[in-house]
């Protein structure tokens, strides 16, 4: 089976290797079904949460509805305006370290509400991450399903 470029998400560099069916509905429209995913989500917020350099607007809107936040009610948890979440959303102007180490935390929280991390310790990791960002669109990422269990394709 080929790979399916999972645009849906609002990402434009999500492939996946298997773990989906695609199949025609009655009027001959392709209709796919994506296997566990919230599984798949979870692994890609994992890697954006662990992304080298900054967020960028598609990555950012991912974490906001993932989360289920409005621009206004994520802006008032950042202490920025919705305004500043639109621009950053739309790559006019780029997150701030901390409103960006913030989001992160938060996301990483939600997708883990098991794990017991302390905030200072994710800080630091996340801090350097930083120092290697570029300014190149992401990368492409390809994922599997391997035992009922979504990954980064080496």
């Amino acid at each position: 089976m080929n790979e399916y470029h999972y645009t849906e998400c609002g990402l434009e560099n999500i492939y996946l290797i298997n773990g989906f069916e695609i199949t025609k509905t009655s009027d001959g429209d392709e209709e796919i079904f994506i296997h566990d995913i919230h599984g798949l989500h979870k692994t890609i917020g994992m890697m954006l949460v662990y992304k080298r350099g900054p967020l960028i607007g598609n990555e950012i809107k991912f974490i906001r509805t993932t989360l289920d936040f409005s621009q206004t009610s994520l802006a008032k948890l950042l202490g920025c305006s919705y305004q500043t979440v639109l621009l950053w959303e739309k790559n006019k102007t780029p997150i701030s370290s901390s409103a960006d180490r913030l989001l992160r935390i938060m996301f990483f929280q939600y997708l883990n509400p098991e794990k017991d991390r302390t905030v200072y310790d994710l800080i630091n990791e996340i801090a350097d991450l930083e120092a290697v960002a570029d300014e190149q669109p992401p990368n492409k990422i390809t994922l599997e399903e391997v035992s009922d269990q979504w990954r980064l394709v080496a």
